[in-house]
């Protein structure tokens, strides 16, 4: 699927808007289901490490649980929102969330503590291309824009499959 039709499939409710605006209005709508996922994503992170520290006999201190109780309280009252979603959005929703953390364990675990690696797993990620024509419209961290200048002045070949030239 092209990127414009992708953009237009998913932007069908905004016809009438010049093309700027559309852009921007995905842009919105692509970071308010992506603070919902890193909720989502955060609060299994948290979940699992306070059980694999509980099974290893490690506590945390009183002040330490009071302000993870608050967190995860938090964390659950803000993804409340979704519950008033459809059942069906619900579940991409989580699926969404659960593809994100297999994303961030993976970078991790393939990285590790190699800051050249996971720029590595950046640039092959990146070299992809942008499906949604988002691509300019948010400035990325500092790793994000250098791969992405790289790309667009040529010096890595976004091939949309296989890894980007000078990432194996």
């Amino acid at each position: 699927m092209e990127k414009k039709e992708s953009m237009n499939r998913v932007l069908h409710d905004l016809d009438g808007m010049p093309e700027w605006q559309k852009k921007r209005e995905y842009l919105a709508r692509l970071l308010t289901n992506m603070t919902f996922e890193v909720a989502d994503v955060l609060e299994t992170l948290w979940t699992e490490c306070e059980e694999r520290n509980r099974e290893r006999g490690y506590t945390m201190r009183q002040e330490q649980k009071r302000h993870y109780k608050a967190a995860m309280y938090h964390i659950r009252s803000f993804r409340g929102a979704t519950r008033a979603l459809e059942d069906k959005e619900q579940e991409s929703f989580g699926r969404d969330a659960e593809i994100l953390l297999d994303l961030i364990y993976a970078a991790v675990t393939r990285t590790g503590t190699d800051d050249q690696m996971m720029h590595k797993f950046l640039t092959y990620i990146m070299s992809y291309p942008d499906r949604v024509g988002l691509d300019g419209v948010r400035k990325g961290g500092e790793h994000y824009e250098a791969v992405k200048m790289a790309l667009a002045q040529g010096r890595m070949e976004a091939k949309g499959y296989g890894a980007a030239e000078g990432t194996k």
